[in-house]
């Protein structure tokens, strides 16, 4: 198991055993003490405000925050919400109040008038596609929340500095926080790549069987999950579990593929893949398109396609139940990256003798 894996898997467990986690913003990024909302108690709140800001948020998913009626505190990206109350507490600002209030927040079974408003603790609205869609604290901490089974609701607070009390914690001083209290240590890009490994990355839209010039071919359409980008796998001969088959990843070109631009090599690297596998009588062409404006070399390219997205091709793979492949050493785009990444998906991945 990847070293990466342990730690996201060593916080997620944490979070279900009620214990707060750090979550870190990379390597001289702020850290923050995150936990599930619905564990909350007044020592893990005591805990948290002696070591944090104070300033103690609890992420939500949107649906949550229009459930419970918290509108946003000022408009823009700012993405606070109006700061509440449980009611039945005193003052509300003591841990015992403010574990009430956060645990109430990540409740089902609370609704809009079991809050009063403005009170202590601040709501934050996170995105429904978690890291995956916004590379955020609030994000990371529902992520952590929603895969340690406890409900989207987490409390978050950024750790201050104990050697300069007026900063936040950063870097290796986060690292002997955690280890003196015995705390999991988990970054966002660490979740980011861990969900994406272990979560589907693509759906399957639709299939059909299409002549071209390279002969009949299956072609299968699917969606990227998170981006809403449109994919196409197109299956020359058979795609036989166990059996390498040849494979070419091709990243969308407009201006080559289509008008046959040759101020590219877009078009010809693609040609060429095709009368290979049409020769053979077999290989699988990725044909990638991301979301946004298409790329067109040449003419408004969104800049260097670099290297396809390595975990969008491996769960394509998989999808189609291809785990044995042959790469050809000319193949554009297919750096360590993406090979590590079809690996770490069971798929074998052999050298394809390309023709002089």
């Amino acid at each position: 198991m990847k070293t990466t894996d342990v730690r996201v898997r060593r916080a997620i467990t944490a979070i279900r055993t009620g214990q707060a986690v750090v979550l870190t913003d990379g390597a001289d990024g702020d850290g923050f003490l995150v936990f599930a909302a619905d564990a909350a108690t007044p020592s893990l709140l005591h805990f948290t405000v002696r070591h944090t800001s104070g300033y103690v948020r609890v992420a939500l998913p949107g649906s949550e925050c229009a459930r419970l009626e918290l509108p946003p505190m000022c408009h823009g990206d700012n993405t606070d919400c109006v700061s509440v109350d449980v009611h039945g507490t005193g003052t509300g600002i003591s841990a015992t109040d403010r574990a009430k209030t956060i645990a109430a927040l990540g409740s089902a079974a609370t609704v809009a008038s079991d809050l009063q408003r403005p009170g202590h603790v601040v709501p934050v609205q996170a995105r429904a596609g978690g890291v995956l869609e916004r590379r955020g604290v609030a994000e990371a901490a529902t992520d952590l929340a929603r895969l340690a089974g406890r409900g989207r609701a987490a409390g978050l607070c950024e750790i201050v500095s104990r050697r300069n009390p007026v900063l936040v914690a950063r870097g290796g001083e986060l690292i002997e926080f955690a280890v003196e209290y015995g705390l999991a240590v988990v970054s966002m890009s660490e979740l980011v790549a861990y969900r994406r490994r272990t979560e589907p990355q693509v759906v399957r839209l639709a299939e059909a069987v299409l002549p071209t010039w390279a002969g009949n071919s299956r072609v299968i359409g699917f969606r990227d999950v998170h981006d809403g980008g449109d994919h196409l796998a197109v299956i020359i001969g058979a795609a036989d579990a166990g059996v390498p088959v040849p494979l070419h990843v091709h990243v969308e070109c407009l201006s080559g593929d289509v008008f046959g631009s040759k101020a590219c090599r877009c078009s010809g690297e693609l040609n060429g893949a095709l009368n290979r596998m049409s020769a053979l009588g077999s290989g699988v062409v990725l044909y990638l398109r991301p979301a946004g404006p298409p790329r067109a070399c040449g003419l408004f390219a969104r800049g260097d396609a670099g290297e396809p997205d390595s975990q969008t091709v491996a769960w394509m793979l998989r999808d189609l139940g291809v785990y044995a492949l042959k790469l050809a050493d000319d193949m554009p785009g297919f750096g360590l990256v993406l090979f590590g990444a079809i690996r770490e998906h069971g798929v074998d991945a052999q050298p394809w003798a390309v023709a002089g």
